[in-house]
C-alpha cells in the first residue's frame, strides 16, 4: 500500500502561500506522500507554484480543479480521488505548516492500532497551544515514557462538541476505517470540520493525540479567516454555526444527555452572539445587516431545519 495522501484545499489570492505548505510537506521525515491540491476555483491558480517544484516532487503532486464549493466540498473532492492503495489520509490547509516530524509521529501512533490521530497546534505570535487551553491530557492515557503520546480515554464525540481541541490540519487518519467519511457540504462558512470530526467519532473510539506542537496556523488570505464582532462576516458566521448545531442536535440527542444539553446551549450562544454583534454594529456604525435577518429567523426559529443553509 502507498503511504499518506495529503489533501490541500486551495483558495488563495496571494502567491507563495502554497509554496510554503509544499515546502513543509516535502521536508517531512516521512517521505511516502501523495499531495492532492484541490483548486476550489481559486482567484490565484496553484499551477505556477507547483510547476516550480523539482521534478521528483511534481510526480507526487496532483492538481484537481473544481467549481467553488467551499472548504468541505474541496476536501471531499480530494477524498473522492484517493485510490484504495492509500493507507492514511492527512489534511493541510494551504496557509498552514507542519514541523518536519508531523507525519512520522502520526504514522507511528496510528500503527499502534488507532484510527484517528491529531497533534497540538498554535497560532502566529501566540505562546499558548490548543491542547494546553483545553487541558486535554487530563482525558488521556500516556502511551510513551516521555508523556508526548496519549490515547483519548473520554468520549471523542463529546470532547469535539464541548472543547473542540482538534484542527483539521493537525489530523491524520486511517483510510481503511475512516476513508468513507465525508464533509457536510451544507456548511460552507464554518463548522464543516467539526461536523466531520463528529462523524469520525461515530465510527471509532480509537483516538490518540500528541501533546506537542507539530502544526502552526498562518495568516493566508482565504475564505477561512474570522471577522470581528459587529461586522457582517461575524454575524453571518453565527448563523452558520447555529445551523451546524441544529444539524447536530439529532446526533447529540442519540449520543448522551451531556451532548444533548451542550449542543442546545451552544446553539443559544450563537443566537446571543448574533444579537450582540448586531447591537454593536448599530451602536458604533449606525448599521444593521438587514439582509441577514430572514436567514437568521429561518435558522433560529423554524420548527424544522432548512435543507440547506439559507445564507
Amino acid at each position: 500500500m502507498m503511504g499518506v495522501a495529503v489533501i490541500v484545499p486551495f483558495y488563495q489570492a496571494e502567491s507563495g502561500i502554497l509554496t510554503r505548505s509544499l515546502d513543509c510537506i516535502f521536508r517531512q521525515t516521512y517521505k511516502d506522500v501523495l499531495v492532492l491540491v484541490v483548486d476550489d476555483e481559486s482567484p490565484l491558480s496553484p499551477a505556477a507554484e507547483v510547476e516550480r517544484r523539482p521534478e521528483s516532487e511534481r510526480t507526487r503532486i496532483r492538481i484537481i480543479s473544481r467549481k467553488n464549493g467551499g472548504p468541505g466540498s474541496a476536501r471531499n473532492t480530494g477524498l473522492d480521488s484517493i485510490t484504495p492503495e492509500i493507507r492514511y489520509i492527512a489534511f493541510l490547509d494551504s496557509d498552514d505548516v507542519w514541523t518536519e516530524g508531523h507525519l512520522q509521529y502520526a504514522i507511528e501512533a496510528l500503527g499502534r492500532g488507532y484510527d484517528f490521530y491529531f497533534s497540538d497546534y498554535t497560532w502566529p505570535s501566540r505562546s499558548s497551544t490548543r491542547l494546553t487551553q483545553t487541558r486535554l491530557t487530563e482525558y488521556g492515557r500516556a502511551l510513551d515514557d516521555g508523556g508526548r503520546l496519549f490515547a483519548l480515554d473520554a468520549d471523542f464525540f463529546e470532547i469535539i462538541l464541548t472543547s473542540w481541541p482538534v484542527h483539521i490540519s493537525a489530523t491524520v487518519l486511517d483510510a481503511i476505517v475512516l476513508g468513507s467519511v465525508r464533509f457536510d457540504e451544507r456548511l460552507r462558512l464554518s463548522s464543516e470540520d467539526q461536523m466531520y470530526f463528529l462523524q469520525c467519532a461515530r465510527r471509532t473510539s480509537k483516538v490518540c493525540f500528541r501533546n506537542e506542537v507539530t502544526m502552526r496556523l498562518d495568516d493566508g488570505l482565504n475564505i477561512f479567516r474570522r471577522q470581528p464582532v459587529g461586522t457582517r462576516g461575524f454575524s453571518r458566521s453565527r448563523i452558520s454555526n447555529a445551523y451546524f448545531h441544529r444539524l447536530v442536535q439529532p446526533l447529540a440527542d442519540a449520543r448522551s444527555a451531556v451532548a444533548q444539553t451542550k449542543n442546545r446551549n451552544l446553539f443559544r450562544t450563537n443566537v446571543q452572539d448574533f444579537v450582540r454583534s448586531e447591537v454593536k454594529s448599530l451602536i458604533f456604525n449606525w448599521r444593521l445587516h438587514l439582509s441577514l435577518y430572514r436567514p437568521a429567523c429561518r435558522v433560529f426559529f423554524a420548527r424544522s431545519v432548512p435543507e440547506t443553509c439559507p445564507l
